[in-house]
């Protein structure tokens, strides 16, 4: 976790993840950002859990949802591995 974070304060400095996984409306859209210019659909970022590190770099679950509250159960997951060099990668999630 002190990895991420740590390249998350590189990236976005001024952000940082908050206890408990509860993360700012700033950060949500950071995420929901790399997931769009990876080339997906990520109206809005609703839940960043650190999976952890793997050869490329440190690896996090991405779910988006929609724009709208409530959320609806359409919510889709996605894998976001950040390099070293700080560039992500995203890919559907696989279970």
């Amino acid at each position: 976790m002190l990895m991420a974070v740590a390249v998350v304060a590189v990236l976005i400095p001024g952000f940082s993840a908050a206890q408990g996984d509860v993360w700012s409306l700033e950060l949500l859209e950071r995420y929901a950002s790399w997931i769009r210019e990876g080339g997906f659909a990520c109206p809005l970022a609703t839940r960043i859990t650190e999976v952890g590190p793997d050869d490329g770099g440190t690896v996090f679950k991405v779910t988006c949802g929609p724009a709208t509250l409530p959320l609806t159960g359409e919510e889709i997951a996605y894998r976001m591995t950040v390099r070293p060099s700080g560039s992500p990668l995203v890919e559907p999630w696989r279970d």
